[in-house]
């Protein structure tokens, strides 16, 4: 997330680059943990939360209203190692370099929804970005000496608050449209602590306020045992206001964002086991992103998601998808996600758990301006976040 061009620079030296999670964040909850089981098929998610990011969903609910909500844990895992070197430039082994772990619960959302078959609303909340990042590290000197400890703490919630509508015509043609607000914080604390008690150390704070809003519509076709949705959405005038120990006053700056591209599709082929196949695939030219008339250096982006469900005996019903996700910043940052869930369904209430596992590996090299950079370092990163989340659904 961009402020000034002096600015930018305080704010990356204390953040240490970390480009995913100053992109709005690490991706958050669209949908249900239905969706989440199948590959995070946000796009393909009938459900009240899925219809805020996909409107012409709502007219598809069961008639009457629905209730959905979920949250989520999330555990991030992070080891970085170096490679050791002889006197003669040969590599001897590995040592590593830091490692870091946590642990804690994250928002989902929750939306309310009415359906009559034809026309349809909804409207909720959903936590579509996290900026949940822990560091620490052991400073040494040549001599492998403790120098200094090194922290950097960066937590926040980018939200947005929608409503969507949708009109169906004769159950095959359907057309939705909403909008919403955006609206969030990103804190970061960035920490060095001296073992020379005359050394001076290091306490620096950034704190971000970011809104803007957010229009979609989409449109769908039932053919039968399959449905295809396709629509884009727009986000517009994206505003951060920055404050910190290092930043005298207020920086605000804005940053205008690309539209968005998505499609998705569900098949049920009616065989016994009531088997449902969703995916979507999305695509944003993020290379058009400006911040203040500045151009980052992004590359466009897209992602898909695919997944699978079948009905097992005693009302359950199991679950498995995979998604990939390019990053917008480098290749090396690409990350694929693994995803499996189970879902209990009584009368009208349904119960959905999910796990999803999404590791990525880069060399330090591949990516500049991350934490400790410098040419030709041989550091090398091994990331993971592992996330549950648990849902619940409702119709009356």
């Amino acid at each position: 997330m961009g402020i000034t061009a002096g600015g930018m620079i305080i704010l990356l030296a204390i953040s240490g680059g970390l480009p995913e999670i100053m992109w709005l964040g690490d991706e958050g909850f669209y949908g249900s943990a239905e969706a989440a089981g199948m590959g995070n098929t946000w796009y393909a998610d009938e459900s009240p939360q899925g219809s805020l990011e996909n409107p012409v969903m709502t007219s598809r609910l069961p008639e009457g209203f629905t209730a959905g909500i979920t949250g989520t844990l999330v555990l991030d895992m992070e080891k970085r190692t170096r490679r050791v070197y002889d006197s003669f430039g040969g590599v001897v082994g590995e040592s590593e370099d830091g490692f870091n772990q946590s642990f804690a619960p994250l928002p989902g959302g929750a939306a309310v929804a009415w359906s009559d078959g034809t026309f349809g609303v909804s409207g909720g909340y959903r936590a579509v970005g996290t900026f949940q990042y822990d560091f620490s590290k052991v400073m040494n000197d040549d001599n492998y000496v403790k120098v200094a400890d090194q922290i950097l703490d960066i937590g926040g919630v980018l939200g947005d608050f929608s409503i969507s509508g949708s009109w169906n015509s004769g159950g095959i043609l359907s057309v939705g449209a909403g909008g919403g607000l955006i609206s969030g914080t990103r804190n970061i604390e960035y920490i060095v602590e001296y073992v020379d008690p005359i050394a001076e150390d290091i306490e620096q704070t950034v704190e971000t306020d970011i809104s803007g809003m957010v229009f979609r519509g989409s449109a769908g076709a039932h053919l039968g045992r399959i449905d295809i949705t396709a629509g884009l959405e727009q986000i517009t005038g994206l505003t951060t206001e920055t404050s910190g120990s290092e930043i005298d006053g207020v920086i605000s700056t804005d940053i205008t964002m690309p539209f968005k591209v998505m499609t998705g599709a569900v098949y049920r082929p009616g065989n016994r086991l009531m088997s449902c196949f969703t995916a979507d695939l999305w695509w944003s030219p993020t290379s058009q992103v400006e911040i203040d008339d500045l151009d980052p250096g992004y590359r466009n982006s897209w992602g898909f998601g695919a997944g699978v469900e079948n009905t097992l005996p005693g009302e359950m019903i199991a679950r498995a998808g995979f998604e990939y996700d390019c990053s917008p910043v480098a290749s090396a940052l690409d990350r694929m996600g693994f995803t499996a869930g189970l879902g209990w369904v009584h009368d009208d209430l349904s119960v959905d758990a999910a796990i999803g596992f999404s590791p990525v590996r880069w060399d330090q090299y591949q990516v500049d301006g991350l934490m400790t950079f410098t040419a030709g370092d041989s550091l090398v990163v091994e990331s993971s976040r592992t996330a549950f989340s648990l849902g619940v659904t409702q119709s009356f």
